[in-house]
């Protein structure tokens, strides 16, 4: 299998109101089997900082109350998700993950959000969590290979991780089009439910890489499984040849189902 790739689900988004692209309101993925999915899932990102005495405790039960607005709100959610850097970074805490069935259920949910309960919120969180509104971001999954973990149930947990691409010279899309069908014959020949992956599309303007590959593993054991497979092999050779990658790692806890 491939290296591991991160991904992030947050409900941070609903924390604030603002995002760096700019959709139709003033605010700031259940993909099908094969290779693309049926609808059009919209997932959220937001970098947030959480404050220095919040306790496991506290943090939880902003989940806990987070989940209730969103219930009073009756909003067309998917699921949301925490994920934790396992890597160094001055740059956020947690990512927040919100998961939409389109982009028409998320700008309802965030108008109404931001007209009836923004205010309110982040009075009541009182600097427990805080995001700057330019680091929230939007990609939606447009191909890739469907598993068992994006069905982990609430308080479940999964590991993510995000490789951010760019080609080497003398390769392009056809050239992830070719590795994608000797990857995937090689997922058809070994196949596991415990791994997944997905190509995120940014639903804003990505300068720094060619394309997102979201690698979904249930445990520490399937990505270990995963590096042992991919480690030395002619496909990780392919990878090399083709691209050079930012890699993120994660774990992540299911918050909503």
């Amino acid at each position: 299998m491939k290296m591991l790739f991160t991904v992030l689900a947050s409900f941070a988004l609903l924390v604030g109101c603002g995002q760096s692209q700019e959709p139709a309101i003033e605010a700031p993925a259940a993909p099908a089997e094969a290779s693309a999915p049926t609808n059009n899932v919209i997932v959220d990102y937001v970098w947030n900082n959480v404050g220095p005495d919040v306790t496991d405790e506290q943090f939880a039960d902003i989940v806990t109350r987070w989940n209730a607005r969103i219930d009073a709100g009756g909003y067309d959610m998917v699921g949301a998700n925490v994920l934790r850097p396992q890597f160094e970074t001055d740059d956020y805490d947690v990512i927040w993950v919100l998961l939409w069935p389109s982009m028409e259920a998320r700008e309802s949910a965030w108008a109404h959000w931001n007209a009836n309960q923004v205010e309110d919120w982040t009075a009541e969180l009182d600097g427990a969590l805080s995001y700057d509104a330019e680091n929230v971001y939007s990609f939606s999954p447009s191909a890739g290979r469907e598993s068992d973990v994006s069905a982990t149930p609430e308080g479940g947990t999964f590991i993510p991780s995000f490789d951010f691409c760019n080609f080497n010279e003398g390769h392009d899309q056809a050239s992830l089009d070719g590795f994608r069908a000797d990857y995937d014959a090689s997922l058809d020949a070994d196949p596991s439910s415990d791994y997944g992956y997905w190509i995120m599309e940014p639903q804003f303007d990505l300068e720094d890489a060619d394309f997102v590959w979201l690698d979904l593993f249930a445990d520490e054991e399937a990505a270990q499984s995963g590096a042992d497979s991919w480690n030395g092999s002619a496909l990780q050779a392919e990878w090399n040849a083709m691209v050079e990658c930012q890699n993120f790692t994660f774990a992540a806890t299911a918050i909503r189902r």
